[in-house]
């Protein structure tokens, strides 16, 4: 009888050991336990302070950032041998493309040019009215000036395909009726000459930018001009056309 309370207080002891590791085992983490933090740094670097940033992490940059576009539209002045069968018109221009770095992009460019045929030209062929038209799909490199601030500036040019279109026209009565049954008698332009061709041609220009949108904003206002020649063919025994066609589009709008 005497025996019991000796093994009684033995089990507790022995209980008490167990329960006593099991504490010490609840504030280790498996890392501490098979000593895998022990290869850590023992001198870890402190975490940055509000406002500043950790070198060793450079920030992320989309790659849809390097995507450039242009869109803008503007006049065109006529020079040399085409002031002859145009004259001052607008243009639109639209293309997309990809900015290599922060100097060097390329862009696929539509451009499309609507000058109107001087009076001169109209009256000696008897036409009241014409156009000439072009329009063209190019290749074209952009170089960015290395400038600092809201105001930059970039040199462009290349070529590609274009398309020339001269049309004459004279006014013809046209009867109209409208959703009511009311009818008028009005005037439209019917063609009655039209010649094209198709052709190479080339661009060369630049232009000045503003960031209007703020200093960190990739968007940009821009205005440039640009020399412009098509080199379409000049009339003779087996087909019609007009020579040459150079202009100088000048154009205002957006780039990114």
């Amino acid at each position: 009888m005497a025996s019991l309370p000796i093994t009684a207080a033995a089990q507790d002891d022995t209980h008490a050991g167990v329960s006593s590791s099991d504490d010490n085992k609840s504030f280790l983490s498996g890392e501490d336990i098979d000593g895998a933090s022990l290869a850590a740094d023992p001198n870890p670097s402190p975490s940055p302070q509000y406002g500043q940033t950790n070198s060793r992490y450079p920030s992320y940059e989309s790659k849809w950032s390097k995507i450039a576009f242009v869109a803008g539209g503007g006049f065109n002045a006529p020079v040399s041998d085409a002031t002859t069968y145009s004259t001052y018109g607008g243009n639109i221009t639209l293309g997309a493309g990809w900015n290599f770095n922060r100097l060097i992009g390329a862009l696929v460019e539509y451009q499309f040019v609507d000058d109107k045929i001087p009076g001169a030209t109209l009256a000696a062929v008897g036409a009241p009215g014409g156009y000439t038209r072009v329009w063209s799909f190019t290749i074209d490199p952009v170089v960015n000036l290395p400038t600092s601030g809201r105001f930059g500036g970039y040199f462009t040019g290349g070529g590609g395909f274009y398309r020339k279109v001269v049309t004459f026209t004279t006014p013809v009565p046209v009867l109209y009726c409208d959703y009511f049954g009311y009818c008028f008698i009005g005037t439209q332009n019917q063609v009655i000459g039209h010649f094209s061709s198709n052709q190479g041609g080339m661009n060369i220009g630049g232009g000045v930018t503003w960031k209007a949108f703020g200093p960190d904003s990739k968007a940009k206002l821009f205005a440039e001009a640009r020399y412009l020649w098509v080199d379409s063919p000049s009339a003779s025994a087996t087909q019609q056309g007009t020579g040459t066609f150079t202009t100088i589009p000048v154009t205002f709008g957006i780039r990114w």
